[in-house]
């Protein structure tokens, strides 16, 4: 078939098999846009580009997808699935498809958010005048009624997020939200997407800045908020856990880079008491969190959390890794083509890679598992050897917890101490350079007459400005006597004089540590940056001279921590430049600020000691994990069966009615079910690798909360449809749910012999299928080549 460019009168059409190649070929390579196909159309043909014939071949694209849109749109509403939130409750069959008689987990669903402003977009200004007569430039975009519904199911809707913005919080419920949380203990300084100093160049020529996602621990896609002319502002993690709170409920464990920082914004906003009665858990992810603070990691780290399992909640890094090819096709796109390929891209990348890789998900964490699990003996020795009970290693937690909370914050009686001793000191500086003055005028003289000395000399300006400088000291020293009522000035000699100048000296140190941290911090986060894919030359360069001149601040730092280590009574630990350079724990440096040095003879603080704690802290998060992929195993086959049955019996039950929606029907269930047989073949094998060590049972459960999912009690015979004489079936459209090259055979005996308990099937049978239809997919790509229907004609 055909699509036209022009309702009337149209001159040019696209076939619709050099549509459907562009869909698959941009949804497999992002980069792709319309005008490289274009020019490789042209190129096919022999003929000249023409400029125009790139928007003529939009317009028949949006047709395109929205034929598809249509028919999904019949499809979904006939199986039920047509509620706005039915993705997202049912995306991922090995989170959301519970069975009964199933454990219990503590976290019920694991999921995790992060944001990314690779996918930006120009806002189209143009120049114009205002009401003055002044030239500017203006906004130009025109409104497009279909923007609102691209995104689909994927994208939430600019309003949906701005009722979590913190000026609409304050203004509706009286509470005022802060996008820096309170109690800051710095982490989120560390991961911060986009800081003010970049969208503040950004606002004034990107519309939208990137997106804010929420996955599932296996990767599906939940939701999606468009970060407008911001960074990563409280509002979109707010709408989001909101969101994911309606859909899912209680037990919810959230992964996110500050995590920390966020479940503090959380409990001051009107989701608090939500989030409190729902028990959600804010988390940090594995890579992220080393950079956070020894504190923050004993209550959020992924290692320290109980029933978190082996989950590094990363996932989200591992998407932008793939979605980031989108950024040329929606840089300067419309809002509506913009949000139009994000949403396809979702779509396309959860059914047909995510939902494809989810039994490689499961099975490599069960080895995964099972190969910490096989540590366990040569723990125990290391246990042993150490004198270490299971108990003590229990309790070292709370102990490290409660010595590091003694460090959070100086009291403010020391405070005022310090701060007093610091005027007296001020105060016998500013004296000796008023008396030094005076002798410079006249060896003579040591009286303080305001007659003396006076004039137009260079002598006589330096003691009038050693005069003020001196009365400004007694008068601060006085007013700080007035206010922590300190009747007798302290002098050198008194014991109160000495122990303040011991805290000044610790606290010189521990911002001595603050500080050589901070250069170590951002030194680790360049060296990543430097090694990632896609870097140009240019910025590589301009990374790497960075990183030569943070040596050189680290170098310094490092003299200065080292001289105020040596001024405490004890000296502290001298570092050297190799000890700093391979810091592998940012944490390490929180037992440095201790200016006593009590912490190092502390059991937890030993490295052989939090050696042996992370390591039994992983071998329960392995256990831990074991159970959990015991559940998804089962949810996942329980699935497929399930869907199956479902669709079979939706098909026969519609074809006498309806054969063109059942055909659609068939097409949706051939694409839901491809890659069953690949899933059952991995647990198969798996299992007969492990034997009695895999645990998961194999064979369909049932489902504890069945909706239209799930095939109707009465259905007690399934027929098999065939679709090779439906008058359907010999259209170009190879149908609305086919995104894909479907080179698995349609033999329904090959697609029931997972069913069967052994995961075997035809081999050879299988091979001639799979040779015929690769035969008619070159055959498809032959006839592209030659089309004289399509663009270059």
């Amino acid at each position: 078939g055909l699509i036209p460019c022009s309702p009337w009168k149209p001159k040019q059409a696209v076939s619709i098999r050099v549509l459907e190649m562009f869909c698959l070929a941009r949804l497999r390579c992002p980069a792709l846009g319309v005008q490289a196909w274009i020019k490789t159309l042209a190129d096919l043909h022999g003929t000249a580009f023409k400029p125009y014939s790139a928007q003529r071949f939009t317009i028949c694209f949006d047709l395109y997808l929205e034929i598809l849109d249509n028919a999904e749109k019949h499809v979904k509403t006939a199986l039920g699935r047509d509620a706005p939130d039915w993705r997202l409750k049912n995306g991922c069959p090995a989170c959301t498809y519970k069975l009964k008689g199933e454990d219990k987990l503590i976290f019920a669903m694991l999921h995790l958010m992060d944001g990314n402003d690779s996918l930006k977009r120009i806002l189209r200004k143009d120049k114009g005048f205002n009401e003055d007569g002044v030239a500017h430039r203006g906004d130009s975009e025109r409104a497009d009624p279909r923007a609102a519904d691209a995104g689909g199911d994927y994208l939430m809707s600019r309003e949906r997020v701005d009722r979590w913005a913190k000026e609409r919080l304050a203004e509706e419920v009286g509470i005022p939200i802060s996008d820096e949380p309170e109690n800051s203990s710095g982490c989120e300084e560390r991961w911060k997407n986009l800081t003010e100093e970049l969208t503040a160049k950004m606002w004034g020529i990107f519309d939208e800045t990137g997106i804010f996602v929420a996955l599932c621990r296996h990767g599906f896609v939940l939701l999606v908020a468009d970060m407008v002319r911001s960074g990563e502002l409280a509002k979109y993690p707010l709408a989001i856990v909101n969101a994911l709170l309606d859909a899912f409920g209680a037990d919810l464990g959230i992964g996110y880079d500050i995590g920390c920082g966020h479940s503090t914004t959380i409990r001051h906003s009107p989701l608090g008491p939500k989030a409190a009665r729902l028990n959600l858990k804010m988390l940090v992810g594995a890579f992220h969190g080393h950079a956070h603070n020894r504190k923050c990691q004993l209550d959020y780290l992924a290692t320290y959390v109980l029933g978190l399992g082996l989950e590094d909640l990363e996932g989200a890094e591992r998407l932008f890794s793939c979605s980031n090819g989108l950024s040329r096709s929606v840089r300067y796109a419309s809002v509506f083509h913009r949000r139009q390929t994000i949403r396809t891209y979702f779509a396309h990348l959860d059914t047909f890679e995510t939902y494809a890789n989810l039994s490689t998900f499961l099975v490599n964490n069960y080895k995964q598992a099972i190969e910490i699990l096989d540590t366990e003996e040569s723990l125990k020795y290391a246990m042993e050897q150490a004198g270490v009970t299971e108990d003590m290693l229990k309790s070292r937690i709370q102990e490290e917890k409660a010595y590091l909370n003694t460090l959070l914050k100086e009291p403010q009686e020391e405070m005022d101490q310090m701060e007093y001793y610091q005027l007296l000191v001020n105060l016998a500086d500013r004296k000796w350079v008023l008396m030094d003055s005076i002798r410079l005028i006249s060896s003579n003289c040591h009286c303080f007459d305001e007659a003396f000395g006076e004039g137009s000399t260079a002598n006589g300006n330096t003691r009038r400005h050693a005069r003020e400088n001196y009365n400004k000291a007694v008068e601060a020293v006085q007013a700080t006597e007035r206010r922590l009522s300190i009747e007798v000035r302290w002098t050198s000699e008194d014991k109160e004089w000495t122990d303040a100048a011991e805290l000044v000296v610790n606290r010189r140190y521990r911002r001595a540590v603050d500080s050589l941290e901070a250069l170590v911090v951002k030194r680790l986060l360049e060296l990543t940056k430097v090694n990632q894919s896609g870097l140009g030359y240019k910025v590589r360069k301009h990374i790497a001279k960075a990183l030569q001149v943070r040596s050189k601040a680290i170098r310094s730092a490092l003299q200065r921590y080292n001289s105020a280590a040596l001024a405490l009574d004890p000296p502290r630990q001298h570092l050297s430049w190799e000890e700093v350079i391979d810091y592998a724990f940012l944490a390490d440096f929180d037992i440095l600020r201790d200016p006593t040095g009590n912490a190092i003879i502390r059991a937890w603080a030993d490295p052989a000691a939090r050696q042996l704690l992370d390591s039994y802290h992983l071998l329960k998060r392995a256990k831990e994990e074991i159970q959990r992929l015991d559940i998804e195993i089962r949810r996942v086959v329980t699935y497929m069966k399930d869907e199956r049955e479902f669709l079979l019996a939706k098909e026969a039950e519609i074809l006498p009615e309806d054969p063109t929606l059942a055909f659609f029907i068939g097409k949706y269930r051939q694409q839901r079910g491809r890659y069953d047989e690949i899933h059952m073949k991995r647990f198969y094998a798996i299992h007969q690798k492990l034997g009695s060590r895999f645990t998961a049972d194999l064979t369909p459960g049932e489902r504890a909360d069945p909706t239209s999912a799930s095939p109707s009690p009465e259905t007690d015979v399934i027929p098999t449809v065939s679709w090779e004489s439906h008058p359907a079936s010999t259209t170009s459209v190879s149908g609305a749910m086919d995104v894909d090259m479907d080179l698995a055979s349609d033999d329904e005996g090959s697609q029931n012999s997972w069913l069967d308990g052994d995961g075997s099937s035809d081999d050879d049978e299988g091979e001639d299928a799979r040779g015929e239809e690769l035969g008619e997919v070159m055959e498809g790509v032959a006839l592209l080549a030659l089309d004289k229907q399509g663009i270059g004609r």
